[in-house]
């Protein structure tokens, strides 16, 4: 371990377990039984807490605070975990909880971005490329897909349900599931439509929104899926919508009604 990486007035727990290249700034408190991979960068004042896997290339802003224990009640002190997956960005003030079972830690994916003072609770799992805007809160057991947008200071429900590529605008208050590759927003947040603009990044070809447009028309008015062609897109669609789910869907906005976030 270099110590031309750790700054001097860095406090770091001989069981932390770093990589040679770890860059560790002012202040900043490194707890035992913890793992910094390659090229972690750790900013000022962040506190890292005991039972923390950071993968290679996580970044971590100033004032961070990693591994706190669950907020449940039912949590009596066992070892459990917090992982964060390679290339993640965590902005100034982030927090982010550990589980409360040991057998899956709560988890961030790889090249995640997480902005400033967001909060991510105990058992949640995030997924690959998400990026969750100044604010955020995710409460306990919620679940983010890939390459999903929260929009600043939305709050989710614990238990709660994010499909792959959904954008929720900033403010909503999320107390049910949302659809994969649709926009939400609203107090609750309500399916206004696809998530256009995203799926147009995204190189989803002309054909299969062609058919998730229909599938969106057919799950508002409660009719089936089993007709429309077995896309990618609409297996992945399908998966969501016939997993259990303790919050059921989020509801859908009628009428011409425009989408304001």
């Amino acid at each position: 371990m270099s110590q031309l990486a750790i700054h001097p007035t860095a406090v770091v727990s001989p069981q932390a377990e770093l990589d040679p290249d770890v860059r560790i700034g002012p202040y900043a408190v490194i707890e035992g039984s913890c793992r910094i991979g390659s090229g972690v960068e750790i900013g000022p004042h962040a506190v890292i807490l005991p039972f923390v896997r950071l993968e290679a290339g996580v970044k971590v802003g100033p004032h961070c605070v990693l591994g706190g224990e669950p907020q449940d009640l039912s949590f009596k002190g066992q070892q459990t975990w917090l992982e964060v997956g390679e290339h993640s960005v965590l902005r100034e003030g982030v927090t982010l909880h550990r589980a409360t079972r040991p057998e899956q830690p709560t988890r961030i994916g790889k090249g995640c971005y997480l902005m400033g003072y967001v909060h991510v609770g105990h058992d949640c799992q995030v997924g690959q490329g998400v990026i969750l805007t100044q604010g955020v809160g995710l409460s306990g057991h919620t679940h983010i897909g890939d390459y999903a947008i929260i929009g600043g200071h939305a709050g989710i429900h614990q238990f709660v349900r994010v499909g792959t590529r959904a954008m929720v605008g900033g403010a909503s208050k999320v107390s049910r599931d949302i659809l994969p590759f649709t926009l939400a927003d609203g107090n609750p947040a309500l399916h206004y439509r696809l998530n256009t603009i995203g799926l147009r990044r995204a190189g989803i070809p002309a054909q299969s929104y062609k058919v998730l447009e229909v599938a969106f028309r057919a799950l508002r008015e409660g009719q089936s899926l089993q007709h429309l062609p077995d896309t990618q897109e609409m297996r992945s669609l399908r998966e969501f919508v016939e997993a259990p789910s303790k919050r059921h869907l989020s509801g859908f906005v009628r009428g011409d009604v425009s989408f304001e976030g």
